[in-house]
Order: C-alpha cells, then structure tokens, then sequence
C-alpha cells in the first residue's frame, strides 16, 4: 500500500577538524571520532552501522536500518532483481492459479539453517503465521494485507491464498524466511537469530555492536568478505559523522549529497533510483483544471532539464509516468511534454485564453465576465527541493500569462489542504511502495485521490492493471494505463530521485544497490584496509 508521507530531504552536519601536530592529531582524532559520532574507532574489518535493535527477529524488526543488516543473514521467500521483477530466493520457481488468488510454490532444498538443519515448508507456513501476529509498524507487516493464508503441500512445497486476484500479489512477497523449529522453542530468538543468508553472527554487544562472520552453510558463493563488524548508532547524523572520519565504511543516504563525499576516502558513490516519486497535481474540483488544454499548457511549461540540473543536480530519474522508469512495468512510449512555452500559449489560446489588453496576463470570458488566468500552487515549505520545483513553475506559468500565488506551508496545513482541497495546484511526492497499485491515487473515490480526478475510461484501465494474471497480462495492462495518464494528465510526472551507496576505499569489487537491498551482492565485496 502507498504511504501518505512526504519525505524530507536529509540535513547533513559536516565536522570540521582543527590543525595541530601529527601525535596531538590523532590523538584529537580518536577522541572526536568517539565523543561526537559515539563509535569508537575500528580495526581493520568491513563496518556498517544500524540503529540499536529491540529485537533481531526480521519479521518482528520495526527499523529500517536494522532490516538492512538482517538481510544479510535471513534470504527473503522471493527476491527481485534491479527491474524490480521477482527472482528465485527461497522458493525456486511458481505459479498463479488462473484467478490469480493463489501461488504453488516449489522451495530450494539446497537451503539449510545455520543450525545444521534443512528449510521446508513448515518455516514458510510458520512464518506467515508469525507475520500474521506480528507489531502492525514491523517492517513487513503489510503483507498481510495481500496473504491471507499459507499451507504446506509437500516437504519443499506450499500455496500461498491471497485475499484477492491483485497483479502485484507476488511482490507482497519478499519478507524473509526463518526456521520454525528454531523460534518455536525457548531459544534467545531476539539477540541470536538463526539464518539461511551469506552472513551469521559470531557475537552480540547489547547497544554497542555486533560481529557476523561468513556462513559455512550458506548454499551460494561464500562470501569474499570473512568477517563484518555492525556498529550501532544513535541515527543519521551519527552515521555520516562516523563515516566520515572512517569509523564506518559504508553510508546510504540521499545521492544529492555527492558533493560531501567526493574525497580521497571514498572510492565511490553507487547510485540507485529510490521509490520517491516527484510530481505536479491539478485540482479535478476547480472548472480550470477539467480543460485537458490547460493541463497540457501547464505540462509543457514545465522546464524537466532545468529542473533535473538545478533541483536534482542530475541525480534523479525522470519520468513521464507515475511508473518508475527503472521499473519492468515503465512504457517509454507514451506522450511526453518537453518544454516548450511557444507550445504552452498556443494550447492557452486555443482554449480561449487571451491577452486583449496587451499586459502580459491572459483573461477568458466566462458565464459573460471576462476572468484572469489564476493560479495557487501548494507546497510544504519543509521540502527545499519541492519549494525549487513550486518557485520554477511560478516563473514559467507568470511567463505564459498566469498570475500566480505560491502557497508555501507547514506540512500539517499541507496535508490539511490536500485533504480538504483548497489548493489548484500542487507540488508533491509520495513513498511509493512496492507493491505497485495506482488505483488509490487516479480511482474514482480513491483514498489517496486527494486531486478529485474521476474518469471512467481510467478506473476500467486501472481495474485491469490490478486485476491481470501473469507476466505477459501485467505488462499490457500497465502500458495501456500508463498512456492513458500521460494523455489525460491528472498529474504531470518529475522524477524518481536517486539514493546512493557511499563506500570507503577500502571497498572493492562490484557493488550495485537497489531499493529492496543495498548489500545486494554483497558476497561479490573485497575489503582491503587503506594505510
């Protein structure tokens, strides 16, 4: 389910360290590495950090980065690759029944615990009934949403019921796996967690660190990494100060942040387009808005390459549909808006805007009165990038004859005139979630519809884009919903901006993020400690 957060941009902190002797350096070094990020200085040894765990149970874990780390031990049911499509994990190969409201599932049986023990479908089953009872804040807990039952059909076997025939069904399915025989029993479940993933730990320091060495049971490439050391720390700012005074070597965070990070410490930003999503919006309720040829002047008064340079600094993916463009279900081949204001007055014109007086500002007779082109532009004024982008088509709508107001408020009164709609038009965004569903944004009556747009035509789209079985369906439903929304434009799409992976020199070989799992490939890393 799509999330009603707008995310704000991450404040960075930067240290700055005073000149002195060599030996009085250091010495001030360690001690400001220790007083100011709150970790203590490393050996020679891979560290990442996480926040301080209540438990390390994955599927009762509520922290973020805490379920970063934990993929390193647990492997999740179904995996997804850089398209965001499903690939095998646990279970090795699937298939819907023809409603879609079920998933035969065919489990590796080359998987074994770090117990010694094999996986079987007794822990799958066992853990949809743990998710089923877990916190409603854990971090896969919205499974549940989708799953409505898992039985066991055979020792590596099982059906997955789904609560109802939903083409992203499968993506609902990337929570990891753990041993029922191992958290059914009395063990220390929260603090030593048994896996089935490249990574075990060796040992745990409540509130301080903890120490994963490779798994010898581990059924893929063992890692080229032996040893890894988890520092936990207090939140993000205490993880950019340790990673840059080397206490840690790795630091996800926003890509627009490069500039930060760019010295002789760091061998590397690997970027990754995240799943926050960038757009404009009209307010269906005001009679302005129903003009499709206002919509477009509007979409081609918008200036994507200023914007990708100046707001984004190139460090963003844009798009031309509310889909991720990285995504296997993003249509290239839908109708696009470059930036043209010569284009922007002549769809004006044509839909009876005019400037009769010669002041630069268009007006249209309605109902017997002549009436200027007005807008108000909506923006939560915590959000500097959105601000940029609500500033830029202020400048480029007054340019083409509107007269406009910026409306820049808290995020409160924000939500509160989204949800009432006193607005005309807005910049916002959205935590888009990986189980694809428009139907709650452009859905007639839809819960995130704070827009009021209504068509027809879209709700049959988008009922067969939610609707569709298998791969190949999926994938038209999708293209055809997708240019249906770049013609009616109930919104103008931006971007998808980028996260980044920031790692230390010490880093070597291939590392490529993704969303879904920044260590992803991890077993590929070489360490090597710099001088």
């Amino acid at each position: 389910m799509m999330k009603k957060r707008i995310f704000l941009l991450l404040l960075i902190f930067c240290l700055g360290l005073g000149g002195c002797g060599k030996k009085e350096e250091q010495t001030k070094k360690k001690t400001t590495a220790t007083e100011e990020t709150g970790v203590a200085s490393k050996e020679a040894m891979l560290t990442l950090s996480m926040r301080i765990p209540e438990t390390l149970n994955p599927l009762l874990n509520r922290e973020e980065t805490v379920d970063r780390i934990l993929k390193l031990l647990f492997l999740p049911l179904v995996d997804f690759d850089e398209s965001g499509k499903a690939c095998p994990a646990v279970a090795q190969d699937w298939e819907f029944s023809a409603d879609g409201r079920s998933l035969s599932m065919n489990l590796n049986s080359n998987i074994r615990w770090q117990d010694g023990t094999a996986l079987t479908a007794d822990d799958v089953v066992y853990s949809v009934n743990t998710l089923r009872n877990a916190p409603e804040d854990a971090v896969y807990k919205q499974v549940m949403n989708y799953v409505s039952g898992c039985s066991k059909t055979g020792t590596n076997s099982v059906v997955i019921t789904f609560r109802d025939s939903f083409s992203s069904n499968i993506d609902a399915l990337r929570f990891p796996v753990i041993p029922a025989g191992y958290y059914s029993g009395q063990g220390d479940t929260g603090t030593k967690p048994v896996g089935d993933g490249p990574y075990e730990i060796e040992s745990y320091q409540q509130a301080s660190e903890m120490k994963l060495k490779a798994s010898a049971s581990y059924y893929g490439s063992t890692p080229q990494i032996s040893e890894i050391r988890v520092k936990m720390t207090a939140g993000e700012e205490t993880d950019i100060n340790a990673f840059e005074q080397g206490m840690t070597d790795v630091l996800v965070t926003n890509a627009m942040d490069a500039g930060k990070y760019a010295d002789e410490s760091v061998s590397g930003m690997h970027q990754f387009t995240s799943n926050q999503y960038d757009f404009i919006g009209f307010n269906f309720r005001k009679e302005l808005w129903k003009d499709k040829s206002v919509r477009q002047a509007v979409a081609y008064a918008v200036p994507r390459d200023n914007l990708k340079e100046s707001v984004y600094l190139n460090y963003a993916a844009m798009t031309n549909t509310p889909i991720n463009p990285k995504s296997w279900l993003y249509e290239e081949n839908v109708a696009t808006y470059e930036y043209n204001p010569t284009m922007a007055t002549t769809f004006l014109k044509n839909s009876g805007w005019t400037d009769a007086d010669k002041d630069g500002k268009l007006e249209k007779e309605i109902s017997g009165i002549r009436q200027s082109l007005r807008a108000t532009i909506l923006v939560n004024q915590e959000n500097t990038g959105r601000v940029q982008i609500a500033s830029k088509l202020k400048e480029e709508l007054t340019a083409i004859g509107f007269e406009v107001t910026l409306d820049k408020v808290d995020f409160e009164t924000y939500q509160q005139r989204l949800e009432s709609g006193q607005f005309d038009l807005v910049v916002g965004g959205w935590k888009c979630s990986e189980v694809t569903d428009l139907t709650p944004f452009f859905g007639t009556g839809g819960s995130l519809n704070y827009i009021g747009y209504s068509d027809a035509d879209m709700d049959t789209l988008l009922t067969a884009a939610r609707t569709a079985v298998g791969e190949g369906q999926t994938l038209l439903a999708y293209s055809s919903l997708q240019k249906k929304l770049a013609e009616e434009l109930p919104y103008i799409s931006i971007a998808y901006r980028n996260q980044a992976v920031f790692a230390s020199k010490n880093i070597g070989g291939e590392v490529h993020p993704v969303e879904s799992n920044v260590f992803r490939g991890i077993e590929a890393w070489t360490y090597q400690k710099g001088e």
